[in-house]
């Protein structure tokens, strides 16, 4: 059994994994049932969008996935929520450890980047860019300053050093990569026109192309080095998102919750939709090797702080954000 602990407004991202025929036996539960509960059955538990908690949310998941970790046969916990680190910090470590050669900054440190052009992002959720590229200082002060005026908290705003080469002239590309338990393994190229790639755009690549891609994925090359990014990250289950810089991979951010693709995509080419097919069905075996097997239910953990959240609610608003 496994059980996967997030937001309710993430709770499509995992659950579209019961559409495929070989998805393992699992439930999504969200923070506030985890909190609430006074059983715990046996399974996996998977702490999922812990980006998304506030520092004392983060603290009493923490305590239950210590709870759960120490509870034997039958129980395990992927994701610390109390030390996953989130864009900020995980951005910070990377170059410090010199996994990235790109760094980044909080606004309200009145910043100086080594490097442009650089971009503007929320550290607190996972929304779109609030600058286009900002190709020198002058720039960065004059985005950062509207943005305060908008009412944006400064401590909340990560200044990020752009760092990627392109697949080819005009286009850009992403990559990413999952790690699934002890499985670390690359998916899918996604490339655009954009500096941003979110999505792949159709008729950008050929079929030799996303051959060669396939042979990528297969030789999983650089599985090695995310081994230290996701170690040096806390995470146990999570996508990376990555692009390359002289050769050498560069991680954007770490995606908590990463969305489940179950749908095939519109793009026309043949090759790319196997390629789709090789990571979902890859994914969804590492996923059913997380199942935990045997064990009873235990009761969730005897905590003073715990028993405040259930019990005042005006003291915290987990159950309305979740």
């Amino acid at each position: 059994m496994i059980i996967f602990i997030g937001t309710n407004r993430q709770r499509s991202n995992i659950t579209r994994l019961r559409k495929h025929q070989q998805a393992p036996k699992f439930a999504f539960k969200s923070y506030n049932w985890l909190f609430r509960t006074f059983k715990l059955p046996a399974a996996t538990y998977v702490f999922t969008g812990i980006d998304r908690l506030d520092a004392n949310e983060r603290r009493l998941a923490g305590k239950v996935f210590r709870h759960i970790r120490a509870a034997g046969k039958g129980f395990s916990a992927l994701n610390d929520p109390a030390h996953g680190k989130g864009r900020y910090r995980l951005l910070c470590g990377l170059y410090g450890q010199g996994l990235n050669a790109f760094n980044a900054y909080l606004a309200i440190d009145d910043p100086k980047p080594e490097r442009f052009p650089v971009f503007i992002r929320r550290n607190s959720i996972s929304t779109a860019p609030l600058s286009t590229l900002l190709n020198n200082q002058l720039e960065l002060d004059h985005a950062i300053n509207q943005l305060a005026e908008k009412a944006e908290p400064l401590d909340d705003l990560v200044i990020i050093e752009f760092c990627a080469d392109q697949f080819a002239p005009g286009v850009h590309q992403k990559f990413s990569m999952y790690k699934i338990g002890d499985q670390v393994f690359q998916s899918f190229i996604n490339v655009g026109k954009s500096w941003l790639v979110k999505y792949d755009e159709e008729d950008l690549l050929s079929e030799e192309q996303y051959a060669l891609d396939r042979q990528h994925i297969e030789q999983n090359r650089f599985a090695a080095h995310f081994r230290e990014v996701f170690e040096l990250a806390n995470v146990d289950y999570g996508r990376a998102d990555f692009g390359l810089f002289n050769g050498q991979p560069q991680t954007y951010e770490i995606n908590f919750n990463p969305f489940y693709l179950i749908v095939k995509s519109e793009v026309k080419s043949t090759q790319r939709r196997m390629n789709e097919d090789f990571v979902v069905e890859k994914r969804t075996r590492a996923i059913a090797d997380l199942a935990s097997h045997g064990g009873r239910a235990i009761d969730n953990i005897s905590d003073p702080d715990i028993t405040a959240f259930r019990l005042r609610p005006w003291r915290n608003y987990a159950p309305q954000r979740y």
